[in-house]
């Protein structure tokens, strides 16, 4: 511990375990993710972080601890981010939870400190696709970001 990290690069991050935010129905026959519902035995969420359990009020609240859902987390004096997604991820609406909490908590910090990139059309890491001109932009501008840390 006291190590302090000089920047996050995070591309489409899963930020929260614990809701089902609209962007999953709604960008559901876009992304290549699937999310049953946290009561399915079969979530992500739950098979991920808690396999076999049963859904409860004990385990949702261990879910939303920000050490397993950073959505949650208090953000205060956060270093450099970069966040990306994609505008057809299941999961875009949690990201940009995400990004809204860290400026919330830094209201004071200079402009480009937290940066939100959301590709239009664009699925869960997309940064895959190397062949795409936006995942070859995303990707040159994380190497900016990094560059520039």
């Amino acid at each position: 511990l006291g190590h302090r990290l000089g920047g996050l690069l995070l591309l489409s991050p899963w930020s929260d375990l614990t809701t089902e935010r609209p962007s999953l129905k709604r960008n559901a026959k876009y992304d290549f993710l699937c999310a049953p519902p946290l009561a399915s035995p079969l979530s992500p969420a739950r098979t991920f972080y808690a396999p076999g359990r049963r859904l409860s009020q004990e385990l949702l609240d261990e879910m939303a601890h920000p050490l397993v859902s950073p959505v949650y987390a208090d953000f205060t004096d956060f270093p450099p981010t970069l966040i990306q997604a994609g505008e057809k991820e299941i999961i875009v609406d949690e990201i940009s939870q995400l990004y809204e909490n860290i400026l919330a908590h830094n209201p004071g910090a200079r402009r480009g400190r937290y940066v939100y990139e959301c590709y239009a059309d664009m699925i869960h890491v997309f940064h895959q696709f190397l062949g795409l001109p936006d995942a070859q932009y995303a990707i040159a501008r994380a190497g900016e970001f990094v560059r520039n840390l």
